[in-house]
């Protein structure tokens, strides 16, 4: 039997497409607010944006509309490195924990953004209540270590030490504002490491053989 293709978790917002960037243009038209993109501090959005939680649903509903969604830009750099790694003879998984009524824009996006990658999967990372999820599957969080994957790349401080800590995975945690406080769990703290790589040009550079 030949070996298994060795697998790399990839996250999508934030890390593929620069998701809280358009999210800024939203607050700023729809509500009348400016925040600076180094001032998202936390990932909880409605307290860096200081929305409180009817208001922070209804935006949670406008940002995830096709036509904001289909919209994004990629990431600098990301589908370069991606590109080598699949030329590398490694697998993309990308593992997003956006609602799952999102799949299809979120596939249409992918295939135009010529993002390389095997599978894409939504998971239940956060617990969002109130989230549709009239889409595919939605995996929960407890059992996405049924996929074995040789390494991670997120933006969530979370679950990053989520990965690190009960899936022992190597995880690069992608730099962003909300992920520098507090650091996340590492050595002795976690079964697995956690590396901060500052983009995608870095992550290339020292992990090109995950």
């Amino acid at each position: 039997m030949a070996p298994e293709t060795p697998r790399i978790y990839v996250d999508l917002d934030d890390v593929l497409c620069e998701t809280a960037r358009a999210f800024l243009g939203i607050l700023e038209r729809d509500y009348g607010k400016t925040v600076d993109f180094e001032d998202i501090a936390w990932f909880d959005l409605g307290r860096s944006f200081d929305l409180e939680p009817p208001v922070l649903e209804d935006f949670m509903r406008k940002v995830h509309e096709p036509e904001v969604l289909s919209a994004m830009e990629s990431v600098e750099g990301a589908i370069e490195a991606l590109e080598e790694w699949v030329e590398a003879g490694y697998e993309v998984a990308v593992v997003t924990g956006r609602p799952s009524t999102t799949y299809d824009v979120s596939r249409e996006w992918l295939a135009s953004a010529g993002v390389p990658h095997q599978s894409l999967t939504f998971v239940d990372k956060y617990s969002r209540l109130g989230w549709s999820n009239d889409g595919p599957k939605v995996v929960p969080l407890s059992e996405l270590g049924r996929t074995e994957y040789c390494l991670a790349v997120e933006d969530s401080s979370d679950m990053a030490q989520y990965l690190a800590g009960e899936l022992g995975l190597q995880v690069l945690l992608f730099d962003r504002p909300w992920n520098r406080r507090p650091p996340p769990a590492v050595g002795s703290e976690a079964t697995g490491e956690i590396h901060r790589c500052r983009n995608w040009r870095e992550i290339a550079e020292r992990f090109p053989r995950p």
